[in-house]
């Protein structure tokens, strides 16, 4: 029986409120003295100029919080890192379904990644993180369960928290404001896989994000596809977007995301271990090559300033346990907050709402054989 788990993703109230929030601290910022590293500067000298899929309202106070540090991401800088990995992050997803930096800092450097975690260990010494919880669903029966995930916390970082973690909130803005058009005009260049699956219609008209902190000593999270109900519940997540933000991470210390995707392994990433799993529990036990089920398993390690991206309606992905899960590691006490494994994901919707659950598409029945297996 094929069981879902969604990742909790909050409301569209609350997705409507983020973005109002976001995007106050971003068109208030523009007039500051800090326009060179302000949040709006990703709308002014960016290379993908979305202010019209912005909007304001004054109906939200500004926070009356002083800025406890000035952003260090050079947006310049970051639009065009993006732009350079644009055409590699499009034939991978094309072809495997996820995109992998090829190592850390490639992105972003890391005295910007050693910041975006201070930040986040600011968010969460003041109380903004949670426990995370999950969902899990019967595919036949439509039931919902609610679990929490032990120890896991988690927050869902808007515009409000820009004057404590200024650079989790420029990092958002910019890849709301850069990816989604880089991406479609990738796909436009290639009018083959657009015919064959339809446009990607990544919007930056809505947003959902969240911050996460996993604590060492064998936390997980189970196996699970982001939006795997999408329109049925309003689901429009499309791309999931990872970075992480573990600059002392050393070989040992556990949580690698591990991906099924079932590619040709054009762009593999090096940071990952890869390993092809064959399936054969088939109805009528037929071990026969035509019957076989196959996907690839790639376990990547999440080491400070990698960033993931992959389909949030497609590809199932789990995180394994967290260390010390070796001797070199055994040594480092799992009340060690240096093993705290943070991570920032954004998700990017779709405004072509029938390119979720693409039937057309070379990964719509992955999640149906992984999770039968």
């Amino acid at each position: 029986m094929f069981v879902a788990f969604r990742c909790y993703y909050c409301s569209s109230s609350t997705v409507t409120k983020k973005l109002l929030l976001l995007n106050r601290h971003l068109l208030q910022s523009s007039s500051s003295s800090r326009a060179s590293k302000s949040p709006s500067s990703c709308f002014n000298s960016g290379v993908n100029n979305t202010t019209g899929s912005f909007f304001f309202s004054s109906d939200i106070p500004p926070s009356s919080s002083p800025l406890t540090t000035e952003p260090s991401i050079d947006i310049s800088t970051f639009q065009a890192k993006l732009t350079t990995l644009a055409p590699s992050i499009y034939k991978s997803l094309r072809s495997n379904g996820y995109y992998a930096t090829p190592g850390p800092y490639s992105v972003l450097p890391q005295h910007t990644i050693q910041r975006m975690r201070e930040q986040s260990i600011h968010l969460r010494q003041m109380g903004r993180f949670e426990p995370s919880w999950s969902e899990k669903i019967d595919a036949i029966t439509g039931k919902v369960t609610r679990f929490n995930k032990e120890g896991v916390f988690a927050c869902e970082p808007d515009g409000q928290d820009y004057y404590d973690a200024p650079d989790l909130i420029v990092y958002l803005s910019v890849m709301l404001s850069t990816l989604p058009n880089l991406l479609n005009s990738q796909q436009q260049d290639d009018e083959k896989e657009e015919e064959e699956v339809g446009a990607y219609g990544l919007s930056a008209s809505s947003f959902n994000a969240k911050l996460a902190v996993t604590s060492p000593g064998g936390s997980v999270y189970p196996l699970h596809i982001d939006n795997p109900q999408g329109l049925s519940v309003g689901d429009t997540r499309r791309l999931t977007c990872i970075l992480y933000m573990n600059p002392d991470y050393q070989d040992g210390d556990g949580g690698e995301l591990r991906i099924y995707y079932c590619g040709n392994d054009e762009s593999k990433s090096s940071s990952s271990l890869s390993a092809t799993i064959t399936n054969t529990n088939d109805e009528n036990n037929n071990s026969s090559e035509t019957n076989k089920k196959k996907y690839t398993v790639d376990d990547i390690t999440p080491e400070g300033g990698r960033m993931v991206l992959f389909w949030s309606d497609e590809i199932p992905h789990e995180v394994l346990p967290t260390g010390p899960t070796t001797t070199a590691a055994a040594n480092r006490s799992v009340d060690d907050v240096m093993q705290d494994r943070y991570a920032l994901t954004v998700w990017i919707p779709t405004e072509y709402y029938h390119t979720i659950h693409n039937p057309r598409s070379k990964f719509a029945n992955l999640g149906v054989e992984v999770f039968s297996k």
